[in-house]
């Protein structure tokens, strides 16, 4: 199908993908480095995004809601 995809477009679908492939995987990630790094100077504040990061990763990963496949 993304090969497909791509075959039919113009160039906006690679620009799409990449978008939601950092929406996914590089958000979550950076947010969770983020959190470990301001763990030892701001607990509280590095608690709440570490918690946050991994919502994030459940639900736009697709686990919370299961694979519609």
């Amino acid at each position: 199908m993304i090969s497909l995809l791509l075959d039919r477009s113009d160039g906006y679908a690679l620009i799409l993908m990449i978008i939601v492939f950092i929406f996914i995987f590089i958000l979550p990630f950076c947010m969770f480095i983020i959190g470990l790094v301001q763990y030892k100077e701001h607990k509280k504040r590095s608690k709440i995004i570490l918690i946050i990061a991994t919502i994030y990763a459940i639900i736009s990963i697709g686990i919370c809601g299961g694979y519609n496949i």
